[in-house]
């Protein structure tokens, strides 16, 4: 029996599971594995991610998944990944096996994750297995609060956050705002919240993350940069030691030392980690805006919601945070929408069983998070601004729907991004209106399945007067 006919027939994998064919590989590699690549994993290449916005990759893997699943059923299918033989979670029930699933058995310290972060910080978090990310894990829940609605430090980091997009909204802001103006607003509110404040000018410790991040795209494939690589990452790490040293009490590392910690914690190493999540709090940001500027309902219900809380707590307090779930709920809809981190890789440390097929330990496992987000086949609506279903709770019980992971592999950094995510897009709220440009959203019709951030501007125009708003800003593009 061929390979093919064997995935028909379900027997034709390890256990008796589904494989794909040549042919549906090779349109997986096209589609799926390969723009990503091409896109950069660790940073975005702008260039490549301009190209594919046009190409649309979004689009065509979700018609690939559908094909797969019209084909082999269930699955999970056996395809050939980027690293060896991969089972491909079609099924939102398998997903949730495998995000609730123990992370001594579906491990996440795979081959692109350990490959990647050696040339960053091989000690992180997220390339750490056994009892190195028992202890790693326990600092990092530790410092970040894992779990609580409200970090203990969230009256001070609210204030950072509204200082640093009020600078954002002056006159420029009526021309446009890029993503990477609003991206450079984010590291200097990371090193005003996770260094201290001593760091707030420090661009050049985001320079040399940015370029180390760059060469993680590559996973290791460059080893004639492995020595540059590791003379960056001595630079920006004593450049951070700086602040390490005498820690400002009200950032994060002002918590290291009342933080549980072991000889293979390495607290210094976690730092890297949290940046590079303040690039998915970034993008989950601008996706925000622009679905507010487009959809005049929600944009209205998300103001008023800042202004109720304005008005009976204070504007950037903790009290008026918790009382903004709508704006909440919108920035996690907008990460829903188009997923931060589109697969969600795993590797199996023993025998996993699906339905009546059994897989053997040592394999691959890919949950594509962005096709469960937008399955039209399960989702009524996959395709629309729907703050609304975190609201009630009906995205949240779903846990093929996971922008920021699940179960034990969730970030523990979660709450603190979508604090910091809030509070930002609470300060565009304020008495002022949105216009948006360079991205084609509108409440008319399904979204996209593919933003691009590299031609997006982001309008901005305050108010006149409390009693008088101005029509939005007219961007160039929109006229």
């Amino acid at each position: 029996m061929s390979t093919a006919n064997g995935a028909r027939s379900g027997t034709g994998g390890e256990g008796g599971l589904p494989v794909a064919s040549a042919g549906e590989n090779l349109r997986l590699a096209l589609v799926y594995f390969l723009p990503d690549h091409l896109k950069g994993v660790f940073r975005c290449r702008p260039r490549m991610a301009r190209l594919m916005a046009r190409l649309d990759p979004g689009r065509r893997r979700l018609e690939a998944m559908r094909g797969l699943r019209r084909r082999h059923g269930r699955g999970p299918v056996v395809v050939h990944g980027t690293c060896g033989p991969t089972l491909l979670v079609l099924d939102a029930e398998d997903a949730r096996q495998v995000l609730s699933g123990p992370v001594d058995v579906y491990a996440v310290d795979t081959w692109e994750k350990v490959n990647g972060f050696a040339a960053v910080q091989p000690d992180a978090l997220v390339a750490s297995h056994g009892r190195q990310r028992t202890a790693r894990r326990a600092f990092n829940d530790a410092v970040l609060d894992a779990g609580c609605d409200v970090h203990r430090l969230a009256g001070h980091f609210l204030r950072v956050v509204g200082e640093e997009a009020r600078r954002l909204l002056g006159p420029e802001a009526e021309a446009g705002l890029t993503a990477d103006v609003v991206r450079e607003r984010f590291e200097r509110i990371g090193r005003r919240c996770f260094l201290g404040e001593a760091a707030a000018d420090d661009t050049e410790f985001s320079r040399l993350l940015g370029e180390l991040l760059a060469e993680a795209n590559w996973m290791g494939a460059r080893r004639w940069r492995t020595g540059r690589a590791r003379r960056t990452r001595r630079t920006m790490m004593q450049r951070q030691s700086r602040y390490l040293c005498d820690a400002d009490p009200r950032s994060l590392t002002g918590l290291f030392r009342s933080a549980p910690r072991g000889p293979e914690t390495a607290p210094e190493s976690q730092l890297t980690q949290w940046f590079m999540a303040l690039a998915v709090v970034h993008s989950a940001v601008v996706q925000t805006l622009a679905l507010l500027a487009t959809h005049p309902e929600h944009h209205s219900r998300a103001a008023a919601e800042v202004a109720d809380a304005d008005r009976r707590h204070g504007p950037r307090t903790v009290a008026g945070f918790q009382a903004m779930p709508y704006v909440r709920a919108c920035i996690q809809d907008a990460a829903r929408l188009w997923a931060p981190v589109p697969s969600l890789l795993r590797r199996t440390t023993a025998e996993t069983r699906w339905r009546t097929a059994v897989a053997p330990g040592g394999m691959n496992v890919l949950v594509p998070a962005a096709f469960h987000a937008r399955d039209d086949e399960r989702l009524d609506y996959a395709h629309r601004f729907a703050p609304e279903k975190w609201m009630d709770g009906t995205a949240e019980r779903d846990w093929a729907v996971s922008p920021f992971s699940r179960g034990e592999a969730r970030c523990s950094g979660m709450e603190l991004g979508l604090l910091l995510a809030t509070g930002f897009v609470a300060e565009f709220l304020r008495g002022g209106e949105l216009a948006v440009a360079g991205v084609r959203l509108t409440h008319r019709k399904p979204l996209p399945h593919t933003f691009d951030t590299t031609r997006l501007r982001i309008g901005y125009r305050a108010h006149r007067s409390p009693a008088r708003t101005v029509p939005p800003p007219v961007l160039e593009s929109d006229r």
